[in-house]
């Protein structure tokens, strides 16, 4: 599976460059997913039908005479988050909120992301932790946005609220599966960061 992986990803430039690929077995058969970007650099699941029959062509110079191939498109799940920060009084809000944003965005970058690679709740916290002016992460919930300008594509985890499709991570963690990837779509409005007064407490 890594040689069909290596031979895809050296594959010429004139048979196309898929964004993602993923290749698994399943009932000795290879299961070859890729992904495209869209115009916006965001990853996608419509791969053209040209990209996947290059794909198929270029690999029959290569595969092993028993090996059954399936070329496939992976899934694209669409995530949002709302985390809640309390912040040093003395610091720019909007400027730590921006800058949180930001932190969360490059963790999310579809550019860097893998198929199968899950999302780690406490590396989140930790980055935005890390954010000068932030004194503490008080929330962190993380949504599968489904539907419309969104990918129609689930995440295999439950939901802790199926309305409004909130993730319930399991280890601090949202796992994914070989074939899906998260990403977040729209930063500016999939990230929504609050701030929190800082509560103290009075001891008798």
């Amino acid at each position: 599976m890594q040689d069909y992986e290596s031979i895809i990803r050296n594959m010429p430039s004139e048979f196309g460059a898929p964004a993602k690929v993923s290749i698994t077995e399943n009932n000795n058969k290879i299961l070859i997913q890729l992904l495209s970007y869209d115009t916006s650099g965001k990853l996608t699941s419509i791969v053209s039908d040209t990209l996947r029959q290059n794909v198929a062509n270029y690999l029959s110079n290569y595969r092993m005479m028993n090996d059954y191939i399936s070329i496939l498109t992976a899934d694209v799940i669409d995530l949002s988050i709302d985390v809640q920060i309390v912040l040093d009084s003395a610091q720019n809000s909007g400027q730590v909120i921006s800058d949180v944003v930001d932190r969360i965005s490059t963790y999310l970058n579809p550019q860097t992301r893998e198929l199968g690679q899950n999302v780690y709740l406490s590396e989140i916290r930790s980055i935005v932790q890390n954010q000068n002016g932030v004194l503490t992460v008080a929330g962190l919930n993380v949504y599968n946005n489904v539907g419309g300008q969104y990918s129609s594509s689930e995440t295999s985890m439950e939901y802790s609220n199926a309305e409004t499709k909130e993730i319930a991570p399991v280890d601090d963690t949202i796992f994914a599966q070989p074939s899906q990837v998260y990403q977040i779509r729209y930063p500016n409005k999939d990230i929504r960061v609050s701030v929190k007064n800082f509560q103290s407490v009075t001891f008798s």
